[in-house]
């Protein structure tokens, strides 16, 4: 049973522990889109593998595209998780047992350029696929690379806009708010919002549809370092998840 938590005049919204909101408040469907917004140092990664950890399953695969050469987060979550290592896609057919899931993590060179070109044909196929396939979840941890580096804002467009009815949920995380594409806000069925004292960002707000852009400034200009306001559209449930 999942408790609501409604936003109250002032303050706005009750502030729970993360293991709380993940045992109560947190409900995931196939095919829900699912936005990480806040700075570099505010938590993302900490945050999203968890819930995505806990939102996998037989039926509902999950993908990580890494795009960086190292990243001890990623690699403690896949021992941590069981999750497993790919260097391209699609995924090898030899491998007998699936596991919850794979961290598509191509190599890096010593030619940044082409690594780039190389490793956009493999997101490309994954994402192509999986919208396809359907019934997944796709985690893009560095959305403004993905647009502005590889090319793949048609591909990221296409399940914002229309895999949900496939069941393909799109995560993705951005350190540049206002950067963002416009879909990462207005297709979003949960999202997770960083303080961020940014006009700019701020401005952003409004794209999310649903919600009171003033509540959410509100909330978000007080949040403390670690603490994440949640939005869930569909019922407009709001509250504040801390570490």
């Amino acid at each position: 049973m999942v408790r609501r938590v409604t936003a109250v005049p002032g303050m706005a919204v009750q502030v729970m522990p993360r293991r709380t909101f993940l045992t109560e408040i947190w409900d995931y469907n196939a095919g829900d889109h699912t936005s990480f917004i806040g700075p570099t140092g505010s938590g993302k990664t900490f945050l999203a593998n968890p819930l995505l950890a806990r939102s996998v399953g037989k039926d509902l695969p999950g993908f990580i595209m890494v795009m960086k050469r190292r990243d001890e987060t990623v690699t403690e979550f896949l021992e941590r998780y069981h999750w497993r290592r790919s260097v391209s896609y699609p995924i090898p057919p030899s491998v007998k047992k699936k596991p919850p899931g794979w961290a598509v993590w191509p190599y890096h060179t010593t030619d940044p350029d082409a690594d780039d070109v190389r490793h956009a044909k493999i997101f490309h196929e994954l994402l192509r696929d999986r919208y396809v396939k359907g019934d997944s979840i796709v985690f893009a941890d560095e959305v403004q690379g993905l647009v502005e580096e590889m090319n793949l804002k048609r591909d990221l467009i296409r399940i914002w806009s229309r895999g949900r009815s496939e069941g393909c949920g799109l995560w993705a995380a951005t350190q540049r708010p206002y950067m963002a594409p416009q879909h990462m806000y207005s297709q979003a069925e949960h999202l997770f919002l960083a303080f961020t004292p940014d006009r700019r960002d701020q401005d952003r707000f409004s794209e999310i549809g649903g919600v009171d852009p003033e509540l959410i400034v509100q909330v978000v200009s007080k949040l403390p370092r670690y603490h994440w306001l949640y939005i869930r559209r569909s019922d407009r449930v709001m509250a504040v998840v801390g570490p």
